[in-house]
């Protein structure tokens, strides 16, 4: 009997990127709420977490914002540079390597969709990201959200137990639900 080591967060990933899988795109109505919650960026720092091609990060640069916009997935890392040659794109797992690579010590917005449910270690991932954000910042989720009236959760889906682990001890959250796809603005 051969054991086999599971692949890393980046080999699974990238495993996906380079099959050809491709996720929700980041859409108009998404725009318009990070819009609202967020503001014109006048150069303040973003940091966007799991950036896939960088569409997320390109409408930040859009907003005036210095973006920094990390996958772990090489494959993803490549199509956002050619997507978006003007983003600061990076090859990093925000949920192990040492942050301090970051150009900013601190991130007026930090943005992740479509990536927390995957997160292993969740607690500790807030907690990170906790540490990232400036005074006064926001922390933008985009992520499904199993509705029990749509019967069994679908993959991908947070459940009741992440939705309230990922909204606890802010002092401010706002939530708007655009069919099922959930953008939680997050304030400490």
């Amino acid at each position: 009997m051969t054991e086999t080591t599971p692949p890393t967060a980046a080999e699974y990933w990238d495993a996906r990127w380079r099959a050809g899988r491709r996720y929700r795109p980041f859409d108009e109505r998404e725009a318009d709420a990070l819009r609202r919650q967020a503001g014109p960026g006048a150069g303040r720092p973003a940091l966007d977490l799991g950036c896939g091609e960088g569409d997320l990060a390109a409408h930040l640069l859009d907003l005036g914002y210095a973006v920094t916009a990390v996958d772990w997935a090489p494959t993803a890392v490549a199509a956002a540079r050619r997507r978006h040659p003007g983003l600061d794109v990076r090859r990093m797992d925000v949920t192990g390597e040492d942050v301090t690579a970051l150009p900013h010590p601190a991130y007026a917005l930090i943005t992740c969709r479509l990536l927390f449910r995957w997160i292993p270690d969740k607690p500790a991932f807030l907690a990170r990201v906790r540490a990232l954000l400036a005074p006064g910042g926001l922390f933008w989720v985009g992520t499904p959200v199993h509705d029990p009236d749509r019967g069994r959760r679908r993959d991908g889906e947070l459940d009741p137990a992440e939705t309230e682990l990922l909204t606890a001890d802010w002092s401010r959250v706002d939530q708007e639900d655009l069919d099922g796809y959930r953008c939680f603005a997050l304030r400490p």
